[in-house]
C-alpha cells in the first residue's frame, strides 16, 4: 500500500500517483482517467477502453530467445529433406 498527499495547484486539488502503481494499471502521463467519489472512498478507472497487452515491435523482439528459435528450426527441418514416404505432392 502507498500513502500520498494531495496537494494545492491552482485551482484544484491534486493526487499524485506512485508510478509503481500507475505502471501495475497500465497508465502513462496523458492517459485519460474518470473519477468517481462514494463517501469517503474515491474510484479511479481509465476512462473508455485501453489496450491490455499490447506492445511495441522493439519489446516483442527483445522477447524473442534466439537459442530457443534455433532448436525449433532444427527440429521442424528434420523432414524436409527426405523423399516422399505416400502420396504428397511435393
Amino acid at each position: 500500500m502507498s500513502v500520498t498527499r494531495l496537494r494545492q495547484q491552482g485551482g484544484a486539488v491534486v493526487l499524485t500517483i506512485p508510478s509503481d502503481i500507475a505502471a501495475k494499471a497500465g497508465w502513462s502521463v496523458g492517459t485519460l482517467l474518470d473519477v468517481t467519489a462514494d463517501g469517503e472512498a474515491v474510484s479511479i478507472k481509465p476512462s473508455g477502453r485501453m489496450a491490455r497487452g499490447s506492445k511495441t515491435l522493439s519489446q516483442l523482439l527483445q522477447g524473442i530467445d534466439e537459442e530457443e528459435i534455433r532448436q525449433f528450426n532444427q527440429d521442424v527441418s528434420d523432414g524436409l529433406n527426405d523423399e516422399p514416404q505416400g502420396r504428397e505432392a511435393i
